[in-house]
């Protein structure tokens, strides 16, 4: 017992030693600031610790598109950092710091493309520094830029930090002007600064951590110092109505318009009639957003203004049938309107205020009222208003139409739009054909809804949904269709379908030229002139055409438009438009079939079934009977990943593609694939293509069959399709000759 308490005691005296010791090496490091063990002095240890709070950024959320496949996301990229002060301490003999600036300025010229004398001055102008940046071409390097750095002999102080820009896989081939761009600021942060990139940067940004911690002077972090850390949470993910396919299908289609119809710009859209869903957005020129060569700011869908022309001609149309004022059997003269007073009225005599012409100053003599719109009169246009509708009658419908106003959909700027009518009786006659008023793209989408629907007129809109992929994919935000007036009877609108039927199924009606193969289509064409500096030069024209199909079950919208001089044949030329009307009726499974040169074949809608399971022969056996082109992908005898996924929808003769267990690849012919194949080979097989140029494929680095595996580049060079056509063309007729 009394062996027991003395081992007690001597355990009790050696724990009061030992607090004993931890406060007196507390007291002397905080109070006299001396390490007790080392017998060193702490202040100016103390004094050069600093606290330091660094943002931890939220990675941006992705913009996908409507099925899910990503058009926006963030990659890793680094920032240069150079290191300037002499006294950095170093591990070891290593240089820490620049001590070469002109050699290193030299090095790095090429690789940043940037001035070498512009580095020489950020690397000298302040000696004081600890540390600098290179600017905006130092931000954002690429894996490949750091790893050329790193390969220089014998350049010190050159360090790097993770970062993030902004990548668009389809580049200027996916509605640029519509997504925007998103940059880095002067900290590093991605921020969007044009178009659904801008209007839903709060969404896309996320919420940023933060990083705290010590650091002594030379900015290294000791062990036992302050370091705490507060998690980012990554933006909400952004799924949008538009269609990778057939938003591709549009950029062609303008695409053409400027190489052949000798345009100086084009715009259009895909619409779902019924919903108010955008499937395709685009204008010619654009720009790519990961570079930025961009001249113009401006969405012409949304915020060009200009004179519609004779789509409006259906508005009054729509008027007088919906007021019960039209007989379409009844007669009108279609010769040269004179008209006198306010309001206007025809006359014959040789006192005139004003006079309408048609197009190309026609003359069908006594016509029908219906086949003044099959004809595109704008005589019968000008006869509507003065003998059937009146003026505030057809005010009236231009207001229900929710014409020269704002849509208001998804945030994107629009301009408003204005009219002339009744500020003169030429000025409101003018109104009904589509001049002297301006109005937007999207305003005409909206207001043709109720024409090519059952009367009610529904918003468009391009944001499908916001996801918090966060939670669970939690649903932040769902658009759902939106009925925004009921500007005609459904009666009328059948009425109205039928006519636009008849402008192309007539051989003389002015939308003759769209009466593809492939599904039935109704239309109103648009020739407009435009004013240059107040005045019609007869040098400006636009052309245009609204299409709606199918006709006996309106499903989807077109509109195009492009600007033209008028002394070039581009007006007669619509092949354009068709490519764009035969694509889209394939690709949402409306059209019959497709042209595909002088034979037309069958196109075979599909359910793409789940082939992971299987191996490649069975999967191989199981697509075959389907009708896809099938493009095996490494040499294993298992499937492990496909695209696309199972349960999508899948088209004849569309490539689909399998990845299989396998390493070793065979690099496939890419000779006519488009850049959406290419890109979906890319994604699925990890080898890395650099694709060059817009279009469809027509080179290769790497010859077809070559052996690769996933960390060969390949570059593959992308032309323009109409291009390739005339090339092919030329030759011909080299040959003939």
């Amino acid at each position: 017992m009394k062996k027991g308490n003395n081992r007690i005691k001597i355990i009790y005296g050696l724990m009061l030693t030992v607090v004993a010791i931890i406060i007196v090496n507390v007291f002397l490091v905080s109070v006299v600031k001396i390490h007790i063990r080392s017998n060193t002095s702490l202040d100016s240890y103390a004094e050069s610790v600093a606290l330091v709070e660094e943002p931890i950024f939220s990675s941006r959320g992705k913009i996908f598109d409507a099925n899910g496949i990503v058009v926006a996301q963030d990659v890793k990229t680094y920032d240069i950092i150079c290191y300037i002060d002499s006294n950095r301490p170093s591990n070891g003999n290593d240089i820490a710091y620049v001590d070469d600036p002109t050699y290193t300025a030299r090095m790095l010229s090429p690789i940043l493309n940037m001035d070498a004398s512009e580095i020489y001055d950020r690397l000298t102008e302040n000696p004081n520094l600890y540390q600098t940046e290179l600017g905006a071409k130092g931000r954002n390097l690429t894996s490949e830029q750091v790893e050329q750095i790193k390969a220089i002999p014998n350049i010190h102080g050159i360090e790097f930090r993770d970062s993030y820009a902004r990548n668009y896989p389809y580049g200027q081939d996916f509605a640029p002007y519509l997504i925007g761009f998103a940059q880095s600021d002067e900290s590093g942060k991605l921020v969007g600064k044009m178009g659904l990139e801008s209007y839903l940067d709060s969404e896309l940004n996320g919420v940023d951590g933060y990083h705290v911690y010590q650091q002594d002077k030379n900015g290294y972090v000791l062990p036992g110092m302050y370091d705490s850390s507060t998690a980012a949470k990554d933006g909400y993910d952004v799924y949008l109505t538009l269609d990778v396919s057939i938003q591709e299908a549009l950029e062609n289609s303008l695409a053409e318009a400027i190489n052949d119809h000798y345009a100086s710009e084009a715009w259009g859209a895909v619409m779902e009639i019924k919903t108010g869903k955008i499937l395709a957005w685009g204008q010619a020129p654009s720009f790519d957003p990961n570079k930025l060569n961009i001249d113009d700011y401006n969405n012409y869908g949304s915020q060009k203004l200009y004179e519609p022309g004779s789509v409006m001609k259906a508005i009054i149309y729509s008027a007088a049938i919906d007021s019960g004022n039209y007989d379409g059997n009844a007669l009108y003269d279609s010769s040269t309107f004179y008209f006198y007073g306010d309001p206007p009225y025809r006359t014959y005599t040789d006192t005139y205020y004003d006079y309408v012409q048609n197009w190309d100053n026609s003359d069908w003599g006594m016509i029908s009222l219906d086949y003044g719109l099959i004809y595109s009169s704008n005589v019968a246009t000008a006869t509507l208003l003065t003998d059937y509708v009146g003026s505030s009658i057809y005010e009236d419908y231009l207001k229900r139409f929710h014409l020269f106003q704002y849509v208001n959909t998804d945030g994107i700027l629009e301009s408003e739009g204005y009219t002339n009518f009744g500020l003169s009786p030429a000025d409101s006659i003018s109104v009904t054909y589509g001049q002297a008023s301006m109005t937007t793209m999207l305003q005409i989408l909206q207001a043709y809804t109720a024409i090519f629907g059952n009367g009610e007129m529904i918003k468009p809109y391009f944001i499908n949904k916001i996801v918090d992929s966060n939670n669970n994919n939690k649903v932040i935000y769902e658009a759902s269709r939106q009925v925004v007036g009921n500007p005609i009877k459904e009666s009328t609108a059948k009425q109205m379908q039928d006519l636009l039927r008849r402008v192309v199924s007539d051989s003389e009606g002015t939308g003759a030229d769209y009466n593809v193969e492939e599904v039935e289509v109704m239309a109103k064409t648009g020739t407009a002139e435009m004013a240059v500096n107040g005045e019609y030069t007869g040098n400006d024209y636009i052309k245009s055409a609204i299409i709606g199909f199918p006709y006996d079950n309106p499903q989807y919208m077109i509109y195009f438009a492009y600007h033209i001089p008028t002394h070039k044949d581009s007006v007669t030329k619509n092949y354009p438009i068709n490519e764009l009307i035969q694509k889209t009726a394939l690709l949402t499974n409306t059209g019959l079939n497709v042209n595909g040169g002088n034979e037309i074949s069958t196109i075979v809608k599909d359910e793409m079934p789940n082939v992971l399971t299987l191996s490649v022969n069975e999967a191989d056996e199981q697509l075959s009977s389907l009708g896809l082109d099938i493009i095996k992908i490494g040499d294993g005898s298992n499937v492990v990943s496909q695209y696309p996924l199972a349960g999508e929808d899948v088209y004849s003769n569309q490539k689909v593609f399998i990845l299989t267990d396998g390493n070793k690849i065979t690099l496939p012919d890419f000779n006519d694939w488009t850049r959406k194949e290419l890109i979906n080979y890319w994604n699925i097989s990890g080898v890395p293509l650099t694709l060059n140029g817009y279009g469809v494929a027509c080179e290769q680095s790497l010859s077809p069959g070559t052996i690769i595996d996933k960390k060969t580049r390949v570059e593959v060079k992308l032309e323009d399709i109409n291009l390739q056509k005339e090339e092919v063309k030329e030759n011909l007729e080299e040959e003939a000759e």
